[in-house]
């Protein structure tokens, strides 16, 4: 196996590749954010709306059906994209989401079992998720975006339980939706 050295123009076209890879690659993932930004904000407005009396439903519904109809669309969406090969990021990404998503069963699991609020959890997870994929795309908007949800962790320290579900639907859309939605040109 012989080594090839190559000159610093071609590993900077080598690097450009991949970086212009990835950002090909964010593009036919950025539904799944939009998608799961929106619904679990829906779930925590919907929550706050129970809790208020404003909604008639019981307590835990929004965070039964909406993730439901979320994980349904994802498996649908993710069966349909298979056409196309899993590049490193892809790769990358989906086993750093599945992984924050066992971290984050695991937080609501232990929320729940100590019968605490599991949003400061949730926003942790989910921004070490954006920051992550913000450092990867070179992207400041999606860093910044992962800073959101980390200081809206702590924030809800701070809040009581109904406020807290308000917070988390408002980092959902600011921190997922929005710059999902705005990033045409990552």
């Amino acid at each position: 196996m012989s080594e090839t050295i190559l000159n610093p123009n071609e590993s900077l076209a080598i690097i450009q590749k991949v970086v212009n890879s990835t950002r090909q690659d964010y593009h036919i993932q950025r539904k799944f954010y939009i998608l799961w930004g929106i619904l679990i904000a829906v779930a925590s407005f919907s929550q706050y709306a129970i809790e208020k009396n404003i909604l008639s439903l019981p307590k835990y519904y929004p965070w039964i059906f909406f993730p439901g109809v979320g994980l349904i669309l994802s498996i649908y969406w993710g069966y349909a994209g298979k056409k196309t090969s899993l590049s490193y990021y892809n790769h990358f990404v989906l086993t750093m989401w599945f992984t924050l998503y066992i971290a984050l069963g695991l937080s609501l699991y232990i929320s729940l079992y100590n019968q605490v609020s599991p949003f400061p959890y949730i926003l942790i997870c989910v921004g070490i998720g954006t920051s992550i994929s913000g450092f990867l795309m070179k992207n400041l908007m999606f860093i910044l975006c992962g800073l959101i949800f980390g200081i809206g962790s702590i924030y809800c320290l701070f809040i009581p339980f109904q406020q807290q579900l308000l917070l988390n639907g408002a980092c959902m859309l600011l921190g997922n939706v929005m710059p999902n939605l705005l990033s045409q040109h990552v």
